[in-house]
C-alpha cells in the first residue's frame, strides 16, 4: 500500500515499515555515517507520516524499532519527528488532501505514539529539584500533540506532570484547590482556547489558589496587540523559561515562609 504526501509516495508493504523506500534510506545513510542529522530525522518524518496513515493499521512498536534503525532516538521522535508530522497532516487537511476522519485517526495515532514513547520516563526517580506540575489544556481544545510532546519534554527533564484536558473554570479550580502543584501550564492552540483560558486564569485568581501560571501554546504566537488580557505569570513557548520561572518562584515562596 502506498502513502501519498505532495509528490513523495512511500511504500509501507505487508512487513516492516523499513520495507521499499525506508530501506534504501537506511542502506544509504547507514553507508555515509557523517550524513547531517537533520536527513535521518526528515527521512524519519516522511516514514512516520506514510505509518500513520495506512490504512492496513498502525504498529507503534515496529515503528520505533524501524525509526532506529536510522539511527533516530526516542527523543529525537517526540520532540522533532512527530511535531513534523502533526504539522503535515494539518496542512493536509487544510488545503483538503485529507479527510477529517483520516486526519482524526492520524492524530490518535500521533497521540498514541508520543504515550509510547514517554513510557520510559514514567519510573524516573525525581531529583531535588523537581517539580509537581498540571498541564492543562482547555474545554474543546481538540489539538493533543502539543501537550503530549511538552509532557514527554518535562518528564524527561525528571518533572513530575499531570494531565487535565478538557478543563473548564471550575474543574481548573477544584484540581488547583485539592492537589498542590509548582505551577500550572495551559495550553492554547486556538483563539477560542486562548479566551478560555483567560476566564479561567480570572476564577482562579478570584479563588485566591496562590500557583504559578504559564500560558502558552500556538495561539500566542498571534499578534500580540489582539491577544486578550490573560492574568498569566508567564507566556512563553520557551520550556527553559517557563522552568526558570517556576524554579524562581519556588525559591521566593520558600524564602518567605
Amino acid at each position: 500500500m502506498a502513502a501519498i504526501h505532495g509528490n513523495r509516495t512511500l511504500l509501507s508493504g505487508s512487513g516492516s515499515l523499513v520495507d521499499g523506500l525506508a530501506h534504501s534510506v537506511i542502506l544509504k545513510i547507514n553507508a555515509t555515517p557523517h550524513q547531517r542529522r537533520h536527513r535521518r530525522i526528515n527521512f524519519g518524518a516522511s516514514i512516520l507520516n506514510a505509518a500513520i496513515l495506512d490504512p492496513k493499521g498502525f504498529d507503534p512498536s515496529r515503528l520505533s524499532e524501524d525509526l532506529t534503525a536510522l539511527r533516530i532516538s526516542h527523543t529525537d521522535i517526540v520532540d522533532h519527528c512527530i511535531p513534523a508530522v502533526a504539522r503535515m497532516i494539518g496542512d493536509d487537511w487544510v488545503n483538503d488532501r485529507l479527510t477529517f476522519a483520516k486526519v482524526s485517526v492520524a492524530g490518535a495515532r500521533l497521540f498514541d505514539l508520543c504515550k509510547a514513547m514517554g513510557r520510559e520516563w514514567d519510573n524516573l526517580h525525581p531529583g531535588s529539584a523537581a517539580r509537581s506540575l498540571l498541564l492543562v489544556t482547555m474545554d474543546r481544545e481538540d489539538h493533543i500533540i502539543g501537550p503530549a510532546v511538552l509532557s514527554d519534554q518535562l518528564r524527561r527533564r525528571g518533572h513530575s506532570v499531570q494531565l487535565l484536558s478538557n478543563a473548564t473554570d471550575r474543574s481548573l479550580c477544584d484540581r488547583i484547590s485539592r492537589d498542590r502543584y509548582d505551577a500550572v501550564l495551559i495550553s492554547v492552540s486556538t483563539w477560542q482556547a486562548l479566551e478560555s483560558a483567560a476566564r479561567a486564569i480570572r476564577e482562579v485568581r478570584k479563588a485566591r489558589l496562590g500557583t504559578l501560571i504559564v500560558l502558552g501554546g500556538s495561539a500566542i504566537a498571534e499578534d500580540k496587540r489582539k491577544r486578550p488580557s490573560t492574568g498569566a505569570d508567564l507566556t512563553t513557548n520557551d520550556i527553559d523559561e517557563a522552568l526558570d520561572a517556576i524554579a524562581g518562584d519556588d525559591l521566593d515562596r520558600r524564602v518567605a515562609e
